[in-house]
């Protein structure tokens, strides 16, 4: 006879639950896919835009810059000639007229050696001519002994003769002028920054007259250039100190005073260039440095624009920003001033309120279509 256990009444609920929870899960996963395979996918992209925005301008403008040297040149060769000797290098520091290079051309040598010889052969023979016009002269005194022809034919054999001593010395000046440019010297007190040629080297017209064989510039004074925005032209005052500071010294700040002002305006930014010059002593700062300019402005006036610095491009040919007009891309060119706090201050064809990507890219194409959504800055 058999005996059989029977399963306890908790143990048979708890096991229906569980199957039942799992068959629940099992349909509820089933119909999510379901539903979520027949749901639209909007494969548009959208960018985001904004509104440009205004604010009161900051009573200091940060513009960039770039350092250059106040005077510098490119010395060629003025004559056909070989390069004899150089007597500087890159990093020469020269004095105005040091010679910097000597050339030779054997011929013009030869010229001047031969004006010479007419110069002395011109006054020789107008030496003889005035002694004989002075002697015909002294004869003529006796009356009949020289006829008025021959007297006035001594003296102007006499006068020929000292333009032709004349003509000769202008030639031999001439020739000795082109002879003096052999050598090259500095115009100015400054530094050797480039050497293309060697010695050896033939120059001038049919030779390497495209090449300049140094480059110099002056170094103890520099000039500061910066393309301030029309908005505050009106700020600007010849005479007026000026702060920078440039990347190779971020600890210390330098300053200069505006110079010049080109009294002329750029259409294309909307800006005007100005120049500040540095008492650059000891040679601290170089030529090509980028600075960072503070420039001194005034708080009062109409309100500045600012946009986001991810809705500027920056390329090659300009600075732009990309303003949507009735669902196009446009690109806008803008000027670039003072930074703060991840916002940018621009000057161009902007006015508050108009909408921009709000990060811009340069494979949008100009004018093209784009499907946009407005965000909060």
């Amino acid at each position: 006879m058999h005996s059989y256990s029977f399963l306890r009444p908790g143990l048979v609920v708890a096991l229906l639950g569980s199957l039942g929870f799992l068959f629940s899960q099992c349909t509820s996963s089933s119909t999510d896919k379901s539903e979520m395979d027949k749901a639209p996918v909007d494969e548009e992209i959208r960018y985001e835009t904004i509104k440009v925005a205004a604010s009161r301008p900051t009573s200091e403008l940060n513009l960039p810059g770039e350092l250059e040297s106040y005077y510098e040149t490119d010395l060629y060769p003025r004559v056909s000639s070989y390069v004899k000797a150089l007597h500087v290098d890159i990093g020469d520091q020269v004095r105005k007229g040091q010679v910097l290079a000597e050339l030779e051309a054997p011929e013009l040598t030869a010229n001047l050696t031969e004006a010479f010889s007419k110069v002395k052969a011109a006054e020789a023979t107008f030496g003889a001519s005035k002694g004989i016009f002075l002697r015909v002269l002294r004869t003529s005194r006796t009356l009949g002994a020289i006829s008025p022809v021959d007297l006035e034919t001594a003296r102007t054999k006499a006068i020929s003769d000292s333009l032709g001593v004349v003509a000769a010395k202008a030639h031999y000046k001439s020739v000795q002028q082109l002879v003096s440019y052999l050598k090259i010297t500095a115009p100015f007190t400054g530094v050797i920054t480039d050497r293309r040629l060697s010695p050896g080297a033939f120059v001038g017209p049919g030779g390497q007259n495209g090449v300049p064989i140094l480059k110099i510039k002056q170094l103890d004074r520099l000039r500061l250039r910066i393309a301030v925005p029309e908005a505050y032209l009106g700020d600007i005052d010849r005479g007026a100190a000026v702060q920078f500071s440039v990347r190779s010294f971020r600890n210390q700040t330098f300053t200069g005073k505006i110079s010049r002002v080109a009294n002329n305006v750029r259409p294309e930014t909307r800006s005007e260039l100005v120049e500040i010059d540095f008492p650059n002593k000891g040679g601290k700062l170089k030529p090509g440095m980028f600075a960072s300019v503070r420039l001194p402005v005034s708080s009062s006036g109409e309100g500045s624009l600012y946009v986001p610095k991810s809705a500027i491009i920056s390329s090659l040919d300009r600075t732009y920003v990309q303003k949507i007009d009735s669902g196009k891309a446009v690109r806008v060119t803008v000027q670039k001033g003072d930074d703060a706090v991840g916002q940018t201050q621009v000057f161009g064809d902007l006015t508050a309120g108009d909408v921009i990507l709000k990060t811009a890219s340069e494979d949008i194409a100009d004018q093209a279509s784009v499907k946009t959504q407005l965000v909060n800055q």
